[in-house]
């Protein structure tokens, strides 16, 4: 059914550019490229059927059964062979380095469209260009990462031709780094500092040993994106935001954060620019996922949806998630708030066990493939 392939990829781009009645037809959506899916993702497919879930009985997007992320690592979850895929994302394989996740993208057209359309939404809503100073190697050293191939889409559509990066798989020059930022003080252009969450701490520690500071001009943001893990000390995430806005003399909610992962093809990100941008109530530091992405906090044993203010695991329906599976559960604990989410950390304790769990069940479905 792969010549299905353009019409699903059409429907999705719609409703991403479309912002109207949105609540109405995402599950339409959704049970659409669910139907796709099931035909198409083989290892998907007998996941469902263990499960006794197909399209005929999905009546709305809940019924669609989420996948446990560490599936990338045990199985091939696409609708296209990796021969014919434009980009292949891999994850670091930090715990496991012989087990790495894949998302095979049959092309990036639906990818690149989430990740412009909601970046510009919630980091750069009053600016279509700036200079950007980027925390991570480039696509071209890092062509399987979808962080890299994220931060050269935003040095490419919002970047100003000044924008450069400053760590490269031969380090981070933190000397440059520095020049970079004495220069927008000296000269009063605003910068936009992005990058891995463990370069971020790297440099805060030698700015902290040296004594150093920066007073960065008005309009100047930072972005940091997770991926501290066996890189760096762990930092509590609003200890680091407060720090960040100290080092570079920013206001808080111009510290932003950036929760993706390789499994997905959208990004989600904290809303305090974009609330003081629009002039809205500052409320507690919270992500919100874009329109094309349902965000749940559930049990992961019961896949029941908690109350608001109780902690479970996150599960994401990303509609951009086309080649592979829409419905993913992750190893992540939150609490949902209003229209968003709090993210606590990663699973422990019976969270942990729920979700081993789940990776089990997909795993004795496939079995015959895997061994």
């Amino acid at each position: 059914m792969q010549n299905d392939y353009p019409a699903i990829k059409h429907l999705v781009k719609e409703f991403i550019l479309n912002h109207k009645n949105q609540n109405d037809s995402f599950s339409e959506v959704a049970k659409q490229l669910f139907s796709f899916q099931y035909q198409n993702n083989q290892a998907y497919r007998k996941f469902c059927r263990k499960r006794r879930i197909s399209p005929n009985n999905v009546h709305t997007f809940t019924d669609i059964p989420p996948v446990p992320i560490n599936a990338f690592k045990e199985a091939t979850l696409a609708c296209s062979t990796a021969e014919d895929a434009e980009a292949i994302f891999m994850t670091s394989g930090t715990t496991n380095p012989e087990k790495k996740g894949k998302n095979i993208h049959q092309d990036l057209e639906v990818y690149d469209l989430s990740m412009e359309t909601y970046f510009k939404d919630c980091m750069l809503p009053d600016l279509d260009r700036i200079k950007l100073i980027i925390l991570f190697p480039s696509k071209a050293e890092m062509p399987n990462s979808s962080l890299a191939h994220y931060l050269d889409l935003a040095k490419k559509q919002f970047g100003t031709t000044e924008s450069e990066y400053v760590v490269s798989k031969d380090g981070f020059d933190m000397e440059r780094l520095k020049q970079l930022l004495f220069v927008a003080e000296k000269t009063n252009e605003p910068v936009f500092v992005l990058g891995a969450t463990f370069s971020f701490i790297q440099f805060l520690d030698e700015c902290s040993e040296k004594g150093i500071q920066f007073q960065l001009p008005t309009g100047s943001r930072i972005m940091e994106t997770g991926g501290a893990k066996g890189k760096s000390r762990s930092v509590d995430t609003v200890e680091l935001k407060n720090k960040l806005a100290n080092l570079f003399s920013i206001p808080s909610y111009a510290c932003g954060n950036m929760y993706g992962m390789t499994e997905l093809s959208s990004q989600i990100y904290n809303q305090d620019f974009k609330q003081y941008f629009l002039k809205q109530e500052q409320q507690p530091s919270f992500m919100k996922s874009p329109h094309w992405v349902k965000t749940l906090i559930v049990d992961p044993e019961t896949m029941l949806e908690k109350p608001e203010g109780e902690k479970g695991i996150i599960v994401h329906y990303d509609l951009a998630n086309i080649n592979s599976v829409l419905a993913i559960m992750t190893e992540d604990v939150g609490v949902k708030e209003g229209e968003g989410f709090h993210l606590l950390g990663r699973a422990e304790g019976a969270e942990a066990k729920g979700c081993s769990l789940a990776v089990e069940q997909f795993l004795s479905s496939n079995r015959e493939d895997l061994t």
